[in-house]
């Protein structure tokens, strides 16, 4: 056979089989099952004409071991391919009747020309039956990740892997010469704890717009349709684009797209525990209300999820609290905050000082109270910020007020924030000024969870009658990975290094990428009219901006651009650009020679309270008229790849697959093959491919044409970044130290640098003439601490 595969239904008697002959010892049938008893073996011999053709194999074997008693079984397995054993005392799942799909890799290099030979040998000192319904055998294309036999499993004893498909579609009924066009990323992830995935998935988002495909039986992609929420019908079709284990991968997926639940199903009309559910859809931001699929073994199940009715939903248990620093004298200590008697509080010395409470359980906060103490207003709290932990090292900022006060003694106010929150289980109130005096008091602090998300459904098993299915009260959505800001300062290229390392990537390589690559997210301008369902707007250009009531739009200076921060996704290579609130960016009208240093750059905090601000209008000297401020072309700023990176100094990049190294020669090609190297070792290890190349419409990266007063990336630069591969191999950690000095010393010329590059755009694509690129480049101490006040023009031809 030239693809080579075979399957052995071991569900019927006698076994049905698709190319492969059966041997078995120590069998027996039972129903619709043959259980392999302890010291058994089942053989199964196939053909392969040109082993060549394989790079690599799937080998899925669905069977369970039964449960003995209250203990669980144990019967396990050896899978022994031509000799070679895959896999050594391998426990698949238990159960009373249902069996799970264990899928192991099969390297291309152990397939013969000929016969092959698979075996799969049941332990002699089993203690319960090895019961199998089927195996499979196909044959799949390098880029397909197989799911492993799972190394680790989460809390819950669970592993299914997390599913990305490059995706486009067409409009219905069009002809075959009708172009594709590229729609968003689609990422999915079910685990109901019986490692099955899913042959037909559809889902309907909250804007009305719906889809459903068809997985194909190799994993090389799906087919299938999609309804926008206007009502137009396109065909819709995807390839894969990644395969990872829960919860890597999710570092671009909002957090509302993630939902976890406790289960249950109605069965004799009484509501019984079942295996949780862990839901994940995403394509393309907006969240789905309805989910439905069905897996290989003819399982399937429809959700609809809503949120959890008014009332159901307690205050959080918090089971501790600690603060920077309380009076135990007088009994005014941090836990005092949570008495109901307003006779107590919390008093610490200075103008600022902050509380740690931790939760029995990870809760989303939609909201939380402060209440006054019994005396001197000036020890109420002012300014401060709550902030959210999984861990109690990594913080993230959810809600800042500054100039509050409170009006009277033992007065309780409430502050709801303005974004939903993930779960967390501690949280910090850290107060940064106090109303002047030199102590900061509080009487009670409360935090209120809200209400989450439920959903209410049916499922049914193979051969079985349907079933109520709904989830019991909720395990609130946990974030996928830790936001990279936090409070003590977690490096983000240490987080960087951290991912890639889970995914087998060498110390080395992860050096020499963070040397050389600036994170970019490429970014296309569209006419307003054209915009699509499948487009990710995140912003436009030209227009009258939304701008804070009290900030001021000078005369002379356009509107170039807002960017909706929170819309772009993030890569796991941080590009240290927040991705909260929008940022608000003008140039000078004549743009190509500034005249300020200072470019207007307004980062706009999320809650600011904002308005559509009219153009200026001024008037010269010896002008008769007013003159209004010209307006720029609006355009919608749209997506286009939210994972790039530019490469420092050289004019290296992909074109059609291959590298193009521009002429370099001698030690600087033997520096650039590294990195093409350690780019390549990247990708196949983690899965992704980052686009290599520069955009003059992104968001930072490097810029497209820098001139060359600018830095000086030579050889001096790549010789201390292959002295910092050797120095960090055993102190990883100093990363940050050396290539600071590095970009410093390469920038040795530029007054007030190292630059980076923030955002860029083509001059034309703007301003509709020229055919320069007109940037916006900040200090990297000013990027690291969100200084975008500082930021500069440039202008390049």
């Amino acid at each position: 056979m030239g693809s080579p595969g075979f399957s052995a239904d071991f569900s019927v008697d006698p076994v049905r089989v698709s190319g492969t002959e059966v041997g078995h010892h120590l069998c027996r049938f039972s129903g619709n099952r043959t259980g392999v008893a302890a010291g058994g073996s089942v053989t199964l011999d196939f053909e392969v004409a040109d082993p060549r053709d394989v790079p690599q194999g799937r080998l899925t074997v669905e069977a369970y071991v039964s449960l003995f008693d209250s203990a669980r079984g144990h019967a396990p397995v050896d899978v022994v391919f031509q000799g070679e054993t895959l896999v050594s005392d391998f426990a698949v799942p238990c159960s009373k009747d249902t069996p799970q799909d264990s899928v192991l890799v099969v390297p291309g290099r152990l397939l013969e020309r000929g016969t092959n030979t698979l075996e799969i040998r049941v332990s002699p000192e089993a203690r319960s039956v090895f019961w199998l319904h089927r195996i499979t055998f196909e044959a799949v294309p390098e880029q397909v990740r197989p799911e492993l036999a799972p190394d680790e499993e989460d809390e819950a004893g669970r592993a299914a892997p997390v599913l990305a498909f490059d995706t486009e579609y067409r409009p219905a009924h069009a002809s075959p010469a009708t172009p594709w066009q590229r729609a968003p990323r689609l990422l999915f992830h079910i685990d109901r704890g019986e490692a099955s995935l899913p042959v037909h998935l559809g889902w309907r988002r909250t804007d009305g717009a719906e889809s459903a495909v068809d997985l194909r039986a190799d994993g090389s992609g799906f087919e299938g349709c999609r309804r926008a929420a206007d009502g137009t019908v396109y065909e819709y079709r995807g390839r894969p684009a990644g395969r990872w284990a829960f919860p890597e991968g999710l570092e671009n997926t909002p957090a509302p797209a993630l939902h976890r639940f406790r289960t249950q199903e109605r069965r004799n009309d009484a509501w019984q525990d079942s295996p949780g559910l862990r839901l994940l859809l995403d394509d393309g931001g907006v969240p789905v209300d309805r989910v439905s699929w069905r897996d290989r073994r003819g399982d399937s199940a429809t959700v609809m999820l809503h949120s959890v009715p008014a009332g159901a939903a307690s205050g959080p248990e918090v089971v501790g609290v600690r603060a920077s620093s309380e009076f135990r004298a007088a009994g005014e200590t941090a836990d005092k905050v949570l008495d109901d008697s307003l006779g107590t509080k919390w008093l610490t010395a200075g103008g600022s000082g902050h509380l740690v409470l931790t939760l029995a359980r990870p809760t989303a906060v939609e909201s939380y109270s402060l209440t006054s103490a019994n005396d001197f207003p000036e020890r109420d709290p002012r300014d401060w910020t709550l902030y959210g932990s999984d861990d109690g090292r990594t913080w993230t900022a959810l809600d800042t007020r500054i100039g509050e006060t409170f009006g009277r003694r033992h007065e309780t106010r409430e502050f709801h924030l303005r974004a939903k929150s993930p779960a967390y289980r501690e949280y910090c109130l850290d107060i940064v000024r106090n109303s002047g005096a030199g102590e900061t008091q509080l009487a009670r602090v409360r935090l209120a969870g809200h209400s989450g998300t439920s959903f209410t459904g049916h499922r049914r098993r193979a051969d079985e009658d349907p079933v109520g299915y709904r989830s019991a009260p909720a395990l609130t959505a946990t974030p996928p990975v830790p936001a990279p800001a936090s409070v003590d300062g977690v490096s983000r290229t240490s987080a960087f290094r951290a991912f890639a390392r889970q995914h087998g990537v060498s110390d080395d390589a992860v050096t020499r990428i963070l040397w050389m690559v600036q994170p970019s997210v490429h970014l296309h301008l569209k006419n307003p009219r054209t915009v699509g369902p499948q487009d990710r707007v995140i912003g436009y250009v030209g227009g009258l901006p939304e701008m804070p009531l009290d900030a001021p739009w000078e005369i002379g200076h356009y509107f170039v651009a807002s960017l909706d921060l929170a819309a772009i996704p993030k890569q796991p290579l941080d590009d240290d650009v927040p991705r909260e609130g929008h940022l608000l960016l003008f140039a000078e009208e004549d743009y190509r020679f500034p005249q300020d240093e200072i470019a207007p750059v307004i980062h706009v905090p999320p809650g600011t309270e904002t308005a559509v601000r009219p153009a200026p209008v001024y008037r010269y000297d010896g002008d008769e008229e007013d003159s209004v401020q010209e307006v720029l072309e609006r355009q919608a700023l749209v997506l286009e790849c939210a994972s790039g990176w530019d490469v420092l100094g050289w004019p290296l990049q992909e074109d059609g697959g291959g590298w193009e190294y521009d002429g370099l020669e001698g030690e600087e090609r033997l520096y650039a093959e590294q990195f093409v190297a350690a780019v390549e070792e990247y990708r196949t290890r983690v899965g992704v491919r980052p686009a290599v190349d520069r955009r003059s419409a992104k968001l930072r990266g490097v810029e497209l044409n820098p001139p060359y007063w600018r830095a000086d990336y030579g050889i001096d630069f790549l010789r201390k970044r292959e002295e910092a591969v050797v120095m960090l191999r055993n102190s990883p950690e100093r990363f940050d130290e050396l290539y600071g000095k590095a970009l410093e010393e390469a920038q040795q010329q530029q007054k007030g640098g190292p630059w980076l590059n923030l955002v860029e755009f083509g001059e034309d694509s703007v301003f509709q003439e020229g055919d320069g690129e007109v940037g916006w480049i900040i200090n990297r101490q000013d990027l690291l601490a969100g200084r975008f006040d500082r930021v500069r023009l440039s202008y390049h031809s």
